[in-house]
């Protein structure tokens, strides 16, 4: 089925009800999960971020490290639309000697002990098939196809990109 874009939403690509976010991995304007948080945050803006949410979590790492408050990278976001806008707008606010610092710290953020993991069970419930894991990118790109698998739906797709 082709996808059908809802034009009325302010950022119609970004309705996280029917796909995932950008992977954690996306290197944007420098920095991991950058790409990822403008996904969140325009998804926020639409009211379709379905199962997902800006903090608590990795974004507000990566908004702590830079810098910058989550509500004014939202508003950024609502204004200046575009990837590359927002990434001029985080570079003149952060300093980009620190990106690799930060790259490592998001990169390897983990899981801390058994009894971490068995309070983010309720969060991701995948986790219970995939007991191993402790890093957060990993557990992301399992949870993005979990949560899209018609069996573990808990929002109804809107059939954009079906």
């Amino acid at each position: 089925m082709d996808s059908v874009i809802d034009a009325n939403l302010p950022f119609p690509e970004a309705d996280l009800r029917d796909h995932p976010p950008r992977n954690a991995r996306v290197i944007l304007g420098g920095l991991y999960f950058l790409a990822r948080t403008i996904d969140k945050a325009r998804a926020k803006i639409n009211g379709t971020l379905g199962e997902y949410k800006i903090g608590p979590g990795i974004s507000m790492y990566l908004f702590e490290w830079l810098g910058i408050a989550e509500n004014d990278f939202e508003e950024a976001v609502r204004t200046l639309k575009t990837d590359e806008a927002i990434v001029a707008w985080v570079h003149e606010r952060s300093d980009e000697l620190q990106y690799d610092d930060i790259n490592m710290k998001l990169s390897t953020r983990a899981i801390r002990d058994d009894e971490h993991f068995q309070s983010m069970l309720p969060a991701y419930p995948m986790l219970h098939e995939h007991p191993h894991l402790r890093n957060w990118f990993e557990i992301f790109d399992i949870d993005d196809q979990w949560i899209f698998d018609p069996k573990n739906r808990k929002h109804k797709p809107t059939g954009q990109y079906d």
